[in-house]
């Protein structure tokens, strides 16, 4: 981020009132944009440059329209710039779960919260048909087959394939607001105060269970204590699913693996082999 558009974020926080709005951090850059700290008077904000006007676009409609109804589990949206693109948002307290070391009780308590919130998410209302979006994932797959061919055996391929197959004719799937990427590192804890979610980016209409994905994979297997938690607060999933939850592990796979080799990552590469490795097991109807 360089300083004009550190001055454009100040001028947005300040178009809304936020008077001064003085940078507190160096700027923080990953893989959907670049975040800074600013401070007013009593208030702490985040401005926010998206990588691209899609996850721009993805981000502010979710905070338009899904989380008022999370109210303080959630940032509040202040001001958006869509040629810049950015936003300003208020900052919440608390740090990413996946950073703190907590006690066992704590931590499931932690995941209990998770559930819950994760629940709110998806109860909040909107229109979607699992059809369109079973297709959608199932062209997204061929997209991600093509340019993972060199790393895919033949037998992965026919088995991705038959996983989107078979989730394509899952016509009753839920279809919620999703946050899509939901894990502990978007998840800040507080002593004392509720779990807040942040990081929209992603967000957009979708089949539920694609939101237990990376949990379930990645923070699950080793801990069911932290599984049953979650579940406790979320509640449990019918058929459809955990079918769904199945066949997207696989397309989680896909992505995960493809991102590896583009970028050179071996733990991405090998988490990715070890979510392709659910291909040997009898496939969900």
């Amino acid at each position: 981020m360089n300083d004009q558009n550190l001055e454009r974020l100040r001028a947005l926080a300040r178009s809304v009132g936020y008077d001064p709005a003085d940078i507190t951090s160096p700027p923080l850059t990953h893989a959907t944009g670049t975040v800074v700290r600013m401070r007013s008077t009593e208030t702490s904000l985040i401005g926010k440059i998206h990588r691209s006007r899609t996850l721009h676009q993805r981000e502010v409609s979710a905070y338009r329209a899904w989380t008022p109804h999370l109210a303080d589990a959630a940032p509040r949206l202040l001001a958006v710039d869509p040629d810049l693109p950015g936003i300003v948002i208020t900052a919440v307290p608390g740090r990413p779960l996946d950073e703190l070391d907590l006690p066992q009780e704590a931590e499931r308590a932690a995941f209990r919260q998770t559930g819950q919130l994760l629940r709110r998410l998806h109860q909040i209302p909107v229109t979607g048909h699992a059809p369109e979006i079973t297709s959608y994932l199932a062209e997204r797959a061929e997209h991600w087959i093509a340019r993972t061919t060199l790393h895919l055996t033949r037998h992965d391929t026919q088995r991705i394939r038959h996983h989107m197959q078979r989730l394509m004719k899952i016509t009753t799937a839920r279809v919620t607001a999703c946050h899509l990427d939901f894990q502990p590192r978007n998840l800040l804890w507080h002593p004392g105060e509720s779990l807040r979610l942040i990081d929209f980016e992603h967000a957009r209409i979708d089949l539920a269970a694609r939101d237990l994905v990376r949990l379930t994979t990645r923070h699950f297997a080793q801990r069911p204590d932290l599984k049953a938690a979650f579940f406790a607060g979320y509640g449990p999933l019918n058929e459809s699913d955990a079918a769904v939850l199945a066949h997207c592990t696989v397309l989680d796979g896909l992505t995960t693996l493809a991102y590896g080799h583009r970028n050179a990552d071996p733990a991405f590469i090998q988490h990715g082999r070890a979510l392709l490795s659910t291909l040997h097991q009898p496939t969900p109807r």
